[in-house]
């Protein structure tokens, strides 16, 4: 079955050479979980104290926040797969029970869209158009909102984004290693994070550097771990008030 639909923002921008850009749908593997989208939110919620003091203690600042509170529970200790199990299969795969996108396509001289997905042979009718309808709706919720997967979260197997899943997942290993550094050192190098994470490797001293360019390199590593430090909380922050994947925190 496919659809072809019209405007949106929700998939990355193509190279001059690109006709169409496409996604195959998300497994539900612990691997296909923790590297999708939804992995991601669920990894910076797990690193945001506020987002655990939330749920510590039910009161919410934002409707936001308690919208997530809604879609994840607490996350507190608990592992990504559990997780799903207990909580996240209810919250986000319901509406798509039946109905699997593999294939998401925008056609950059049409601006429209083709969306291929697996249907059962046996699947009921009314089930498969109560699923579809909420498929599209997802879909022009992006399109008419700000393209954030929390606008439309039960888009998260096929949707995509500028700020990549990959990066994503940097910043917030930066995150996790400056917070166990912390608490093992009263003052912890910036730069060792940067060496042990490889954040750039031109900025990686080696034996043969004299010390004035191991000092080079430990400022400039430092530089950069310091801007994915603040990218990495902005988006924690952001997450945590159902603002999500987002850098910049609203004021």
């Amino acid at each position: 079955m496919k659809l072809r639909t019209s405007n949106s923002d929700i998939c990355n921008e193509q190279s001059e050479n690109e006709n169409t850009t496409d996604f195959k749908g998300s497994d539900l593997t612990e691997l296909g979980l923790s590297n999708s989208y939804l992995g991601g939110w669920f990894r910076c919620l797990q690193l945001s104290k506020q987002y655990t003091q939330n749920c510590r203690t039910g009161l919410f600042p934002t409707d936001g926040a308690y919208q997530t509170y809604c879609l994840f529970g607490s996350v507190e200790d608990r592992k990504l797969n559990d997780w799903w199990e207990e909580q996240g299969r209810v919250s986000f795969s319901s509406g798509f029970a039946s109905l699997k996108v593999q294939m998401l396509v925008r056609h950059k001289q049409t601006s429209g869209f083709q969306i291929s997905l697996d249907v059962p042979d046996d699947l009921d009718v009314n089930i498969a158009s109560e699923e579809f309808c909420l498929l599209i709706k997802q879909i022009q919720t992006l399109n008419s909102t700000d393209g954030l997967l929390s606008s439309a979260p039960m888009a998260w197997s096929f949707y995509k984004s500028k700020i990549t899943c990959a990066h994503m997942q940097q910043l917030l290993d930066v995150l996790e290693a400056y917070e166990k550094l912390i608490k093992v050192s009263n003052r912890g190098n910036l730069w060792q994070i940067g060496e042990q994470l490889r954040v750039n490797p031109k900025a990686m001293s080696n034996t043969s550097d004299s010390h004035n360019e191991r000092i080079e390199k430990h400022i400039a590593m430092g530089k950069r771990v310091s801007a994915m430090l603040s990218n990495a909380r902005s988006l924690v922050q952001n997450a945590c008030d159902g603002i999500y994947p987002r850098f910049k925190v609203s004021k």
